[in-house]
């Protein structure tokens, strides 16, 4: 009885283990007018662009009757589940924020704005397969 137990106690913390060490699922977050300014950029403080934080952000502006902004969208998750920490995506709907993608100049969906330094950002429009994503996220942060 007493090894019975005592197996069992062995079985519970092993699977306990497991579980912990398991990848937590990542979210593309949805940026609104007031979480862009707390994330991202505070424009009422800084007329010239001036991020927020220091890692890497991918800004994806989209519309939910975009095609193609459906074909991005599991392309962008695997990119935010690969560099989970080292970057971070954000999505803004440009029928509810209109004023975030004028600030950006956003004319065609989708574009992704890929914001690396304190001051600058780079834009790139229209759809892109995983492979291509990827090798402009490692061209924009990751080159060395």
């Amino acid at each position: 009885m007493k090894k019975t137990i005592q197996l069992l106690m062995l079985c519970f913390i092993v699977s306990s283990m497991a579980i912990a060490q398991k990848p937590a699922k990542v979210e593309i977050q949805e940026l609104n007018l007031s979480s862009f300014k707390q994330k991202v950029w505070n424009f009422d403080k800084y007329k010239v662009f001036r991020r927020e934080g220091s890692t890497p952000i991918i800004l994806d502006f989209y519309a939910t009757w975009c095609r193609p902004c459906k074909m991005l969208a599991p392309h962008l998750k695997a990119i935010q589940e690969k560099y989970n920490g080292k970057l971070i995506i954000y999505e803004i709907d440009v029928d509810k924020e209109p004023e975030l993608a004028q600030r950006f100049n956003v004319s065609a969906m989708p574009t992704l704005v890929f914001i690396g330094s304190v001051m600058t950002y780079k834009t790139e429009l229209g759809y892109r397969d995983y492979d291509e994503l990827e090798k402009i996220v490692k061209l924009h942060f990751f080159q060395k």
